[in-house]
């Protein structure tokens, strides 16, 4: 009982468990890279901008139906 509404309640924030998981290590990787100093500001923002939206793309086209080839 109690364990189908935690699932319902993670169920209301998190819809696409994979575009979770890749904005989480895009987020942890560009937040390394920026603490540590390797790159400079400005190419981290560049890397968060492109990164997240990419993020997104590949989930709403892995979530496209395939049309078959027979169609």
């Amino acid at each position: 009982m109690i364990g189908s509404v935690v699932k319902e309640l993670i169920g209301l924030f998190v819809d696409d468990g994979l575009l979770a998981a890749s904005i989480l290590c895009a987020i942890a990787f560009i937040g390394a890279l920026a603490l540590s100093g390797m790159a400079p500001a400005w190419l981290v923002g560049l890397i968060l901008a492109l990164a997240l939206p990419a993020a997104l793309v590949a989930s709403v086209l892995r979530g496209v139906p395939r049309k078959s080839r027979s169609e």
